[in-house]
């Protein structure tokens, strides 16, 4: 089998939502049930290939859930898969070229947490592949969140691929 059948078989593991779409926390139980487990050969093969030298390997409880492939893209394919490792749960858009080849990588939401702080970002996907991100931080796991210490951060997801990132001022 080419890479390029192998990566249309990839691609199967994902669903196509209707955007606008929202990944938070909450919502990972039901891709998990949606899309099928994505095997170990299509995770070496496709998520863990790396697009710059220092790009971290999977750990041995690393977990991989396929999320959704964004629609109507030409020239290149965007997913959103979730990886779960300890402590870090964060869901990733990666954009590839039509053999599989990963153009661009990035977080766009997830949960993060040092044993004591806990920060969490949510994402909006909308229909014009604008990426909009709402991130805060509970400094101490027994006070409450302060939403006044959030921050709004917008990526974009470019017709070529690439994955840019700003930060909005207030």
């Amino acid at each position: 089998m080419t890479r390029a059948q192998s990566f249309k078989l990839f691609l199967k593991h994902f669903s196509k939502e209707k955007l606008p779409l929202t990944l938070s926390d909450d919502n990972i139980s039901y891709f998990d049930r949606k899309n099928r487990p994505l095997s170990s050969d299509v995770i070496r093969q496709f998520i863990l290939q790396k697009a710059e030298p220092m790009d971290e390997e999977d750990e041995e409880f690393t977990e991989f859930i396929a999320c959704n492939i964004i629609p109507d893209t030409k020239n290149f394919h965007a997913i959103v898969y979730w990886k779960g490792t300890l402590l870090a749960y964060d869901y990733i858009m990666a954009t590839f070229d039509d053999n599989g080849v990963l153009i661009n990588r990035k977080v766009i939401a997830g949960t993060r947490s040092d044993g004591q702080n806990i920060k969490r970002s949510v994402a909006t996907i909308d229909q014009d592949w604008i990426i909009n991100i709402i991130a805060g931080e509970q400094v101490n796991k027994n006070e409450q969140y302060d939403p006044r210490r959030s921050k709004l951060m917008t990526m974009e997801l470019m017709a070529n691929g690439e994955i840019i990132f700003s930060l909005q001022d207030d």
